[in-house]
């Protein structure tokens, strides 16, 4: 697949869970260790160009970076809604 193809691939959303199911884990693949020893996985959320430069300029100079703000977003979310999940 091109670079242009693959490029129109996740722009038009597509769904790269069948190209990682086969994955092995590799030095670029393996969960990263989060400082609390807490196993870390890539995800992909598509937001705003604007969305990302408010998290961006929240962000400056913490260590946890944008990141940090979405782990934490999301942290609070799932607790505000715990016990919800069907």
């Amino acid at each position: 697949m091109s670079r242009d193809e693959l490029v129109a691939y996740f722009d038009a959303g597509g769904d790269i869970s069948e190209l990682l199911r086969g994955a092995v884990s590799g030095p670029d693949l393996a969960p990263a260790p989060h400082p609390g020893g807490v196993p870390m996985i890539v995800t992909g959320v598509r937001l705003p160009s604007a969305t990302v430069d408010r998290l961006d300029a929240l962000a400056g100079n913490d260590k946890g970076g944008r990141s940090g703000i979405i782990r934490r977003a999301i942290d609070e979310f799932l607790e505000r809604h715990s016990g919800e999940a069907a």
